[in-house]
């Protein structure tokens, strides 16, 4: 049933890349109680997911590629508007510069991102 732990986590981890080990391992996202994974690699065009059959669940169609699901629910859980330009850029490249995020959220401090950024991204803004 969606929303219950997974009974084979360790199958699923096993049928992810290794390029994901870190993430596999990381004690903050609790995957012995995963109910489903999502991943995307930078050179694939579009998310991964397990266990199989995940289609089935429409309100996960903003995690699988759908940028205008994403922008709706990101409207409607912010209540303002998201720009749709922007939101692309940062869909389409798996990125985000510090312009892009200044226009997506105009009340944001960079430098409390920072540690974050350089965590996800592997840079600094």
């Amino acid at each position: 049933m969606f929303g219950s732990p997974l009974s084979n986590v360790s199958k699923c981890l096993n049928a992810m890349p290794e390029a994901f080990q870190r993430f596999k391992v990381e004690p903050a996202f609790s995957t012995s109680f995963a109910s489903l994974f999502f991943w995307r690699d930078l050179k694939q065009p579009s998310w991964c997911a397990l266990p199989e059959g995940l289609k089935k669940y429409p309100l996960l169609g903003f995690l699988a590629g759908s940028i205008a699901a994403y922008k709706i629910l990101a409207e409607d859980y912010y209540e303002k508007s998201i720009d749709a330009i922007v939101l692309e850029e940062v869909f389409t490249s798996l990125d985000v510069t510090a312009d892009q995020l200044m226009v997506l959220n105009p009340k944001i401090e960079l430098a409390d991102l920072a540690d974050d950024v350089k965590e996800i991204l592997g840079r600094a803004l």
